[in-house]
C-alpha cells in the first residue's frame, strides 16, 4: 500500500506588485508640541528621505537615535522637535 500526499495547488498572486520591503512614508497626524511617539514612517515624511537614507543617517550619528523600542523604534514628539529646531545635517 502506497501513500500518497494530497497538495492544494500552489496559489499566485495574480496582479501582486513587488515591492522594495522599505517602509513607507506615513502621515504625521499630531502636533510635534504634544506628547506622542513617531515611527519610522512619520520620520520619513517630516524630513523628505527615503528610508535607505534614514537608515544611513541614523548610523553615521546624523538622527538622533531612538527613544525607544517595542519591537519597532520609536522617537518622542519632543526629540524630533529638538533636532528640526536644531537644523538638520
Amino acid at each position: 500500500m502506497g501513500v500518497t500526499i494530497n497538495k492544494p495547488p500552489r496559489r499566485t498572486m495574480k496582479g501582486h506588485r513587488a515591492t522594495s520591503g522599505n517602509t513607507r512614508p506615513l502621515p504625521v497626524l499630531l502636533s510635534l508640541d504634544q506628547p506622542g511617539r513617531l515611527r519610522v514612517g512619520h520620520l520619513l515624511t517630516l524630513l523628505s528621505i527615503s528610508s535607505p537614507v534614514l537608515y544611513a543617517r541614523l548610523k553615521n550619528g546624523l538622527i538622533p537615535k531612538a527613544d525607544g523600542d517595542d519591537g519597532r523604534p520609536y522617537w518622542n514628539t519632543s526629540t524630533v522637535r529638538d533636532y528640526l529646531a536644531g537644523g538638520n545635517k
